[in-house]
């Protein structure tokens, strides 16, 4: 499912986002809602995604976030040629800011 910046700005109750470190594209986030991760999209429908870390930080400035998560899934076991895992490779990281004064 989708949340539209729009939609997000004007939610009532602050929520998680998790932004999501994509290779060769950047960064991509989404919102947890009633436990259902949300793809953040723009006005024309396409996802919300950043070349840098910051400018997805000034994105959602101004959105009602209860904590911001930096998700990033890691390659190393394909490329050292080890077997899957059971469970996925992610790296999660607690993004605190001063852009976000709910989050301090």
């Amino acid at each position: 499912m989708k949340i539209t910046l729009d939609e997000f700005f004007l939610w009532k109750a602050e929520l998680p986002v998790i932004v999501h470190s994509i290779d060769m594209v950047g960064y991509q986030a989404t919102v947890v809602i009633d436990g259902e991760e949300r793809l953040i999209v723009g006005g024309d429908s396409k996802p919300l995604r950043k070349k840098s870390l910051m400018d997805m930080r000034e994105a959602l400035k101004a959105m009602p976030i209860s904590s911001l998560t930096l998700s990033h899934q890691s390659a190393y076991d394909e490329m050292i040629n080890q077997p899957q895992r059971q469970q996925p490779n992610t790296m999660q990281v607690s993004l605190a800011s001063d852009l976000y004064p709910s989050l301090q």
